[in-house]
């Protein structure tokens, strides 16, 4: 029993001395980071492009590689279809060598108010995988600054002052008539 622990501790304090981490996470195959924006913060109709990066981390060229834009809408807590947005157009890669890096640009349009995650994703034909960005963070808000009161006011008011004065010109015009 005390040797197998002085075994698992030499082992333990060989990764320390040598600075491995036991935890370390494996590079990705395929590095996807966007660029910029880092953020967008803004009114429905703004019109941006998302610059991202894909890089191959493989010894092997990835062929046939499809870039393109994903949306979660978290206010409502559903994709997006990028249809509505321009955005659904994806870019093609014919081929990423081995430790190239490619810089990918993709124009989008914001149409809805709400809070939303863009992410750019990464496809070959020739694999399964699946590579992503990390999401950066989409506010589009309402260009509308309208007090609930007010629209009250006038939706009860306008019906009110037009019947008056129909109800006014009616009398006077009844008026005319009998005299």
């Amino acid at each position: 029993m005390l040797k197998k622990a002085g075994i698992i501790l030499v082992i333990l304090l060989g990764f320390v001395v040598t600075g491995q981490n036991v935890f370390a996470m494996e590079q990705p195959n395929v590095e996807v980071k966007v660029i910029s924006p880092n953020q967008v913060k803004d009114y429905p109709g703004k019109e941006t492009t998302v610059k991202a990066q894909v890089t191959n981390h493989t010894n092997q060229s990835i062929k046939d590689l499809v870039v393109y834009i994903t949306m979660a809408d978290m206010g409502k807590k559903w994709t997006v279809n990028l249809e509505d947005y321009s955005a659904d157009k994806p870019e093609q890669v014919k081929e990423l060598k081995p430790g190239e890096t490619k810089e990918i640009s993709l124009p989008i349009r914001f149409v809805y108010t709400s809070n939303y995650y863009l992410y750019v994703t990464a496809a070959s034909a020739h694999s399964l995988d699946i590579y992503s960005s990390n999401g950066i963070p989409i506010e589009i808000m309402g260009n509308t600054k309208i007090n609930p009161t007010i629209i009250q006011v006038v939706s009860i008011g306008t019906p009110l002052i037009i019947l008056i004065f129909v109800g006014l010109n009616f009398t006077k015009n009844r008026r005319k008539r009998v005299a």
